[in-house]
């Protein structure tokens, strides 16, 4: 059951009636069988290993919180039974090859768009969660659930589940212990986010990954420069649509129950830095990657020198945070690479703003900050190249022939029909700085932009993708 189906409409719809007539607990009770329900449509294999998981962690950060000498063992063994767990699963096309075709056997299915069998969708994403909540624990941040229902609730809550956001238990077990008040400006909001999440997915994002041709990014050598350029955009505007969309769409219905889940994008095209891009894209996993590899790494460097200057200090931390983004991402050398590439562009941005201080972007003139938005984006969508192509000679071969312009060939001119009306949604936003500024519209725009919304996703339902979202793969 994907979340863009009819299907999933109406089991939000079913599962809401129930849910309003419910005091608080039995309303947790009712969302934790509605999210493994879910999951369950998915594969009961996925559904498994998530329960085996919970109870697993709920058990270790009870012992994290005990004290004395175990608190330690008990997290390194919470964090080494988690990462081996997304290892094991993640990679197991080169650990137990035979062990596929067992399975297979035994009727545990390839999820949808073409995951790997074993990997449960989703399970990415709440592994590192669960891994923040049990450091948070042994820092004594976060208290350790107590209730079992609350924390499985937070495990495998099914609006986030399949792809984040990566939400930490410190915010969102609070959220579930408290009194939720659906009122009317809650409504408005939860649905002006499904809107914008199904037009940024089914209308920009499917639309724009239908103008990719098959085979673009593995055989680039049969494409000329312009189309190389324009296809690769096209790419990097599909994918951010495709996931800011995602998110769009399960933070709306999570508000309808009255959770409110983290923003994940804030216009990150229009990035002026490095740092601030790693701000606005995919928020929660570059925040994570902050606080539990990036800070803990800098704060032991500069322990032993706290020079400014601190060369291991410079170069180390951004660089290991951004291997450990291409990792989580998935295997291969093309991922690292990708990790690789943006450490790299870290490690200069700190080196440049040793030498030459730039101060906020804010505060800088404004031809700068566009000349900067330019620089920034032309190195991330660069950069999508190892991100998007099988292998790392792929992605040379395809940055080759960005620059072999013997053949002319372009694009269809047709892609600035969903080209122009996705950067005009992003700009709008970053202009007020608002994802939801269209609230703030006269009425009778509201209501010709909702018609212009529904009349688009009338039509690219007539065309039927099938496409999944892309970072369910991950």
């Amino acid at each position: 059951m994907t979340i863009t189906s009819f299907s999933f409409a109406g089991y939000v719809l079913l599962v809401l009636a129930l849910y309003y007539a419910l005091p608080r607990r039995p309303q947790n009770i009712l969302l934790l069988v509605a999210s493994y329900t879910f999951y369950l449509t998915w594969s009961w294999w996925y559904a498994l290993v998530l329960a085996i998981l919970t109870l697993a962690n709920f058990a270790l950060a009870g012992r994290i919180r005990a004290g004395g000498t175990p608190r330690r063992a008990a997290l390194w063994a919470g964090v080494g039974i988690n990462l081996a767990a997304l290892a094991v699963f993640k990679y197991e096309d080169f650990f137990v090859p035979d062990l596929l075709a067992r399975l297979d056997t035994w009727g545990v299915e390839s999820g949808a768009g073409g995951l790997s069998v074993l990997l449960p969708v989703g399970m990415s994403f709440y592994i590192v969660a669960v891994i923040s909540y049990l450091i948070d624990v042994y820092r004594k941040q976060v208290a350790p659930a107590t209730d079992l229902v609350d924390f499985a609730l937070y495990m495998a809550y099914f609006p986030k589940l399949l792809s984040g956001p990566i939400e930490r238990a410190r915010d969102f077990l609070p959220r579930l212990a408290a009194p939720r008040v659906v009122d009317n400006d809650q409504l408005a909001r939860s649905f002006t986010l499904i809107v914008l999440g199904a037009v940024r997915k089914l209308v920009l994002a499917d639309t724009l990954t239908l103008m990719l041709p098959r085979g673009v990014f593995a055989n680039p050598d049969q494409f000329g420069a312009p189309q190389l350029i324009g296809y690769l955009l096209i790419y990097a505007l599909a994918l951010y649509n495709d996931f800011a969309g995602y998110t769009n769409i399960v933070r709306g219905v999570s508000g309808l129950f009255g959770i409110e889940l983290a923003a994940n994008f804030a216009t990150p095209y229009f990035s002026r830095n490095l740092t601030e891009f790693w701000n606005r894209w995919h928020i929660t996993l570059s925040h994570w990657l902050r606080d539990y590899i990036y800070f803990p790494t800098s704060r032991a460097l500069l322990r032993r020198n706290p020079s400014r200057t601190n060369v291991p200090n410079l170069l180390l931390p951004p660089m290991l945070t951004m291997l450990a983004s291409g990792l989580w991402h998935g295997p291969g050398w093309s991922m690292l690479l990708w990790g690789a590439l943006h450490g790299v562009y870290l490690v200069g941005e700190r080196l440049l703003a040793l030498w030459r201080p730039a101060g906020p972007p804010q505060h800088q003139p404004r031809w700068r900050q566009t000349l900067a938005m330019l620089f920034v984006v032309t190195l991330v969508v660069l950069a999508w190249v190892p991100f998007r192509t099988p292998d790392v000679p792929r992605a040379l071969e395809y940055w080759q022939g960005m620059l072999d312009f013997s053949d002319l060939r372009r694009p269809t001119v047709r892609v600035f029909v969903v080209i122009l009306p996705a950067l005009w949604l992003d700009w709008v936003q970053y202009r007020r700085g608002d994802e939801l500024v269209f609230l703030r519209w006269p009425r009778l725009a509201q209501a010709a932009l909702l018609a212009l919304a529904i009349l688009a996703l009338f039509l690219t339902s007539q065309v039927d993708t099938g496409a999944p979202f892309v970072y369910q793969g991950f």
